[in-house]
């Protein structure tokens, strides 16, 4: 009788607690970005703004973090994107103005530019070709606890605390992420 191997490989579970924990951090940033927006005084045009500006980032830098992530490699590419975060969560703490939180959030936007392409390959390189379906599945399907805990905790935090506290509770998380490698 052939030994049944876990779907979930223990290098994918230790890279998806991580991943995880970053982006409970990341998704309390972006469901109150908008309101941290206002309250640091940016018009509701300004808001709009920011978004658009930011977008800008990943527009350009997607394809070059792909060939990054085949080239340096995966895992290099992830620790280097985490880094690029945590500074930019670190500008969300600090933030004296809206401005500050448009750099913040370009930087966090060069994050996703280099990590985003090496997630998905990672994944696909931990499991066999005729597993990787029900893997991604899985995955996909773990992985979006961090939809249902980000925001939730952020907004707890922000009406208990206040956006600052809640920023930097999100940039802690993500630092601490980042010393998991």
């Amino acid at each position: 009788m052939k030994e049944r191997r876990p779907l979930i490989n223990a290098n994918l579970r230790w890279f998806l607690t991580a991943m995880i924990l970053a982006n409970i951090a990341g998704q309390m940033g972006y469901s109150m970005l908008s309101l941290y927006l206002l309250d640091l005084g940016a018009t509701v045009a300004q808001v709009g703004l920011v978004f658009t500006l930011a977008s800008l980032v990943p527009t350009g830098l997607q394809i070059l973090g792909g060939w990054l992530s085949d080239s340096v490699g995966r895992l290099r590419m992830i620790a280097l994107g985490s880094s690029i975060s945590v500074f930019g969560w670190l500008i969300f703490f600090v933030a004296p103005s809206w401005e500050w939180v448009l750099v913040g959030l370009c930087l966090d936007y060069v994050s996703n530019s280099v990590v985003g392409p090496s997630f998905s390959a990672y994944i696909a390189e931990q499991c066999s070709e005729g597993e990787r379906g029900r893997v991604f599945g899985l995955t996909k399907s773990i992985y979006m606890v961090v939809t249902v805990v980000g925001p939730a905790l952020a907004g707890f935090l922000a009406y208990r605390l206040g956006f600052r506290p809640m920023m930097f509770v999100a940039f802690f998380i993500s630092l601490l992420v980042l010393n998991m490698g």
